[in-house]
């Protein structure tokens, strides 16, 4: 877990949509993944960390970011859009941070308008169900 916080201080990279209304990322079979021991343990952590996000926990938010964003060793399907809708979330959070902002930018800057659009969107909908209110605009991407 050391290794892991270490990783997510280093920043985001980049990352395909989530439905506005679907939170629930898409979950891989660890079976053919090159270490599927590692692979078991980030998917437990994942799903873990995206339960508490979800309920507003900032650093869980932050986990969830990244392994969007990185696939956390084969347990994640990578979706930049997710991504980036969870860096908005952790904007609007309250708790927010410079390196927060950082991998804001990081990983929502290189996308398409579209993409940015369909972030902002899903942002928007996880921003009202976690915190019950809209979302404050913040275009830092």
């Amino acid at each position: 877990m050391l290794k892991f916080l270490l990783a997510l201080s280093m920043g985001v990279f980049c990352v395909s949509p989530l439905q506005a209304g679907d939170i629930t990322p898409v979950m891989k079979s660890c079976v053919s993944a090159a270490k599927p021991a590692r692979c078991e343990m980030w998917t437990k952590d994942f799903k873990a960390a995206l339960e508490q996000a979800q309920k507003g926990d900032h650093g869980a938010q932050g986990i969830v970011a990244f392994c969007l964003s990185t696939g956390c060793h084969g347990s994640v399907t990578i979706d930049k859009v997710a991504s980036c809708s969870w860096h908005l979330v952790i904007a609007n959070s309250g708790a927010a941070t410079v390196l927060d902002a950082s991998n804001l930018r990081n990983t929502c800057r290189p996308m398409t308008p579209a993409e940015k659009d369909q972030a902002r969107a899903l942002s928007r909908d996880l921003v009202q169900k976690i915190y019950k209110r809209p979302m404050v605009a913040t275009d830092q991407m």
